[in-house]
């Protein structure tokens, strides 16, 4: 099934100078991952967060999708508008260099839900991000293994709570082997 099949929640965030700017999004060229920074919270709860950024209290922020603990996923920014997702003041000069001078424009955000602090995923929440993460890719004709991205590797931002996703971050190899399932899940569709 592919993530245009699958059962999406679209929950579309208030149009809002602070998470949904309305602003059209470029060419794709990449997909940003993050954690959302409070275990064991849903997909819905996160969405709602987003939501409250609207008044511009909490600052800027927003993603396209969220996936929840259960696989669930929750759609909260249109394919064809920009999301807050990978803001900074600077960029590294890999996020320069594939991406340009402001990455939000050109890329999609996909926060995972995780189970605790270190940031480890369910299976499910796993799957779920393996499958749109192939869908997305194929859709935008993607290479998962070039076009997939963390938020630190975009800006190498690290808050109190570290970097960002934590996971991937802090154990490569488990993002190295994300990167592989997407692939051959992409790879699969089109066999």
């Amino acid at each position: 099934m592919s993530f245009l099949e699958r059962d999406l929640q679209v929950a579309y965030l208030s149009p809002n100078p602070y998470s949904r700017p309305r602003r059209p999004l470029r060419k794709v060229k990449g997909i940003a991952l993050h954690w959302t920074g409070n275990p064991g919270t849903s997909a819905v709860y996160n969405r709602e967060y987003f939501e409250l950024r609207k008044n511009g209290k909490f600052g800027y922020g927003s993603a396209h999708f969220i996936i929840g603990l259960a696989g669930e996923v929750v759609q909260c920014i249109p394919l064809h508008e920009m999301a807050y997702h990978v803001g900074a003041k600077e960029y590294t000069p890999y996020a320069r260099e594939k991406f340009g001078s402001y990455p939000n424009n050109c890329t999609l955000g996909i926060e995972m839900c995780h189970i605790n602090w270190v940031g480890e995923y369910t299976p499910a929440t796993w799957d779920s991000a393996v499958d749109l993460c192939a869908g997305l890719c194929d859709h935008f004709e993607l290479e998962p293994l070039e076009d997939l991205t963390t938020h630190y590797e975009v800006t190498q931002k690290v808050t109190a709570m570290g970097p960002c996703p934590k996971w991937f971050t802090e154990h490569p190899k488990d993002w190295k082997q994300f990167k592989q399932d997407v692939h051959k899940r992409l790879v699969g569709r089109s066999v």
